[in-house]
């Protein structure tokens, strides 16, 4: 398949080397601001008509949403220029009616661990049981693990936490990268310490996972240093797609994640590079956010998160790349950490 270079000026052509643009802030609330919307004479009665219909659809959906707690990539950037898109790694929840999972544990993960204490916390006293966890890895890079050994239910005696991996070879794989991980002289305590009933979970990539009733994991193998892989999340007919690690030959689309994004309502995106960037990291493992539009285009995806910010990459050279991005594909946005989309 032959998809078409993006017809746009390049951002880095504006960014420069610290990819910091000085463009004013009110121009950038301009671009970030919706069109407004124009009132037409006649219409008001018509809107009003179709209204129910819409409200009855959209009360036979159960809830699917999702929630970035950290969506930097590579290492966490916390400064007062990074403050709006937020400085966390990646750790992404999804909310699936009652049930819920996690895609990665970066350092995101220590923030959303508090927040579901205090969850588990409301409907225990209101004598509601506490779904269990369950916690998916892309791969073992420490910008997508670093949040493991802070995350605060593996403490709580009542949680059941599941983690499943795919990536690694072997036996134990799942379990092993966390003994790994969390081991001497790199951390002074093991994953012993853990008081919650935890389940390791393997898998290869390709297979179809069913955590819990209604939900569907399909896997896909993705083009990154010591193995990756890439999520679709189907559910109540539904789906988002999570890509991250992963690089791309420039002219070449990858038709495995073509197949696995095919359709979604949601792709998230490792857009760590610009096109102009690319040629310099090729080999880092890495995307690049116009990648991201090409393959969206091509596979029918209704919206597009620019995920896995790069760590020098301040909020105002984040401004610009959402601003391009929505210029050729316009349901597109920069991820930023505590930003809840509805599926």
């Amino acid at each position: 398949m032959n998809i078409a270079p993006l017809d746009h000026q390049t951002v880095g052509d504006r960014l420069g080397a610290n990819m910091c643009p000085t463009q004013s802030r009110a121009t950038r609330a301009e671009v970030s601001k919706p069109p407004a919307k124009r009132r037409v004479a006649g219409a008001r009665k018509t809107l009003r008509a179709s209204k129910p219909s819409a409200d009855k659809e959209r009360s036979q959906k159960q809830d699917f949403s999702v929630c970035f707690w950290g969506a930097r990539g590579t290492l966490a950037s916390n400064a007062e220029d990074t403050a709006r898109y937020g400085g966390n790694t990646a750790c992404v929840e999804v909310r699936l009616g009652k049930q819920s999972l996690i895609l990665d544990a970066g350092s995101g993960l220590r923030v959303l661990g508090d927040k579901i204490m205090k969850r588990a916390a409301k409907a225990r006293k209101k004598g509601k049981a506490v779904p269990p966890i369950h916690l998916f890895f892309s791969h073992c890079h420490y910008d997508h693990i670093s949040g493991l050994p802070f995350f605060a239910p593996f403490f709580d005696p009542k949680a059941e936490v599941h983690l499943y991996s795919g990536h690694l070879e072997g036996p134990d794989k799942t379990k092993r990268m966390v003994t790994d991980y969390m081991a001497a002289p790199f951390f002074p305590v093991g994953p012993e310490v853990f008081s919650a009933k935890l389940a390791y979970h393997d898998f290869e990539p390709g297979d179809v996972l069913t955590p819990f009733e209604g939900v569907k994991l399909t896997t896909l193998s993705l083009d990154h240093h010591n193995g990756c892989v890439g999520y679709r999340v189907d559910f109540d007919g539904r789906s988002i797609c999570y890509i991250t690690d992963t690089t791309h030959v420039p002219g070449k689309p990858d038709q495995g994640i073509l197949n696995l994004i095919h359709g979604s309502e949601l792709m998230i995106y490792d857009a760590t590079y610009t096109d102009e960037e690319f040629p310099q990291f090729w080999n880092f493992g890495h995307s690049t956010w116009e990648e991201g539009v090409r393959l969206a285009k091509a596979a029918g995806v209704k919206r597009y998160a620019i995920f896995h910010h790069r760590p020098s990459r301040c909020d105002d050279a984040l401004d610009d790349i959402q601003a391009a991005c929505r210029k050729v594909f316009p349901k597109s946005w920069a991820a930023r950490e505590g930003q809840k989309i509805k599926v």
